[in-house]
C-alpha cells in the first residue's frame, strides 16, 4: 500500500525547493554564470528536486506495482504504463532523470546554459509532477 503521508512529505519538500529557487533573483545568464554560489545553489536544488521525484516514483512502484525499476527513467515508464502519470508527461520526466544523472556523474561537463535554461523555463515541470502524483493519490482508497 502506498504511504500517502510519506509521498505527501516528499511533494511538500519539492514545493519548498521550488520556492527557494523562485525566491533567488538572477537577472541574467551572465550574472548566473559568473557566480559559483548561484550555480551550485541552482544545480543542487534541481538535483534534490529530481531525487524527490525519483523517491516518490520508486515508492509507488515498489508498494503498488511490486516492481523495482532498473533505472530512474524506467521508474517513470512503469508509472505511465499503469496510468499513474499521464503518458504525455513521460518524456519530460525521463529527461529530468537524465539531467540529474548528468549533474551527479558528469559534473565537470555540466553546461551552465542548460542549467540556467531549466532554472528559468522548466520549473513548471516539477509542479506538473506534483499535480500528477496528487491526482493519483486522490484516487486511492483511504
Amino acid at each position: 500500500m502506498v504511504d500517502r503521508e510519506l509521498v505527501e512529505r516528499k511533494l511538500e519538500k519539492m514545493e519548498e525547493l521550488l520556492k527557494e529557487l523562485t525566491e533567488v533573483k538572477v537577472n541574467s545568464f551572465e550574472e548566473y554564470s559568473q557566480s559559483v554560489i548561484l550555480k551550485r545553489f541552482v544545480e543542487r536544488n534541481l538535483e534534490l528536486l529530481v531525487e524527490q521525484m525519483v523517491s516518490v516514483c520508486r515508492h509507488i512502484a515498489a508498494r503498488l506495482l511490486e516492481k523495482i525499476p532498473d533505472s530512474y527513467s524506467h521508474c517513470f515508464e512503469l508509472l505511465a504504463q499503469k496510468g499513474i502519470i499521464p503518458r504525455e508527461n513521460l518524456e519530460t520526466y525521463k529527461k529530468m532523470a537524465r539531467f540529474r544523472n548528468l549533474l551527479v556523474h558528469l559534473y565537470d561537463e555540466v553546461d551552465d546554459a542548460v542549467v540556467y535554461s531549466i532554472y528559468r523555463e522548466r520549473l513548471s515541470d516539477f509542479k506538473l509532477f506534483i499535480t500528477d502524483i496528487r491526482r493519483f493519490l486522490s484516487t486511492l482508497p483511504f
